[in-house]
């Protein structure tokens, strides 16, 4: 690669957070004047949803999303989760710091799930911040109680596969005994893991370095 051809790489992974040369994807929040952190958001979420459109409409080849994010809107979160889940492509995440929250949930619409050595995971109930009309009150507290069954069933359908859950029911392995596992889990407060309990129960594929993921080259090489 040619210095004009570094220049151009740079370019587009700080300019569009993304690179259609090396089919990559920088997926983190947005920088705000104030130096809060905004986490997912509408802004990170329109900026993927076009990353990864223009990413699968040139063709079906390996993406991979390098994620770094907090927890955030439910909505926005999941407008990434259903792109991943409707992209062609193959793609892996590899995480970064954490997976936390709602990237958390992102991370489960992965083909492939790469934890780096040091990220943690976290999943909770997360919090609401309903105000106005007493019966509009009422009526978004009964949509966020579906809102956590969404969540649960996503983690389930991932657990399931999980060496936690195999060797916890065996042969009596089913969803609804994972989400009610994790219902209780959750109950109890944030829940917080390393990247290597994270692959135990099923929430991860892999930690960055171990055998089957020695390097970000074998996470690209895997739908090759």
């Amino acid at each position: 690669m040619n210095n004009n051809e570094q220049n151009d790489l740079l370019f587009d992974l700080h300019n569009y957070s993304s690179s259609m040369k090396t089919r990559e994807i920088f997926l983190h929040n947005h920088f705000v004047a104030d130096d809060g952190n905004p986490g997912v958001e509408y802004r990170m979420a329109n900026t993927f949803i076009k990353n990864i459109r223009a990413l699968d409409y040139t063709n079906h080849n390996h993406i991979l999303i390098h994620m770094q994010s907090v927890g955030g809107e439910w909505s926005d979160g999941m407008a990434i989760y259903d792109a991943i889940i409707n992209c062609k492509s193959y793609v892996s995440v590899l995480v970064y710091g954490q997976a936390e929250s709602m990237s958390s949930i992102i991370l489960q619409a992965a083909d492939t799930r790469i934890m780096m050595p040091n990220a943690y995971f976290m999943s909770h109930y997360g919090s609401t911040d309903a105000g106005g009309e007493y019966l509009s009150v009422q009526n978004w507290v009964a949509y966020e109680k579906h809102i956590c069954s969404v969540m649960l069933d996503v983690y389930a359908g991932q657990c399931a596969n999980g060496q936690f859950f195999k060797d916890k029911y065996g042969d009596k392995l089913t969803a609804t005994k994972v989400k009610n596992f994790l219902n209780t889990k959750l109950k109890q407060g944030d829940w917080y893991i390393n990247a290597e309990e994270a692959v135990n129960y099923g929430f991860a594929d892999g930690v960055l370095g171990d055998r089957k993921h020695p390097d970000i080259k074998s996470i690209k090489d895997i739908a090759s």
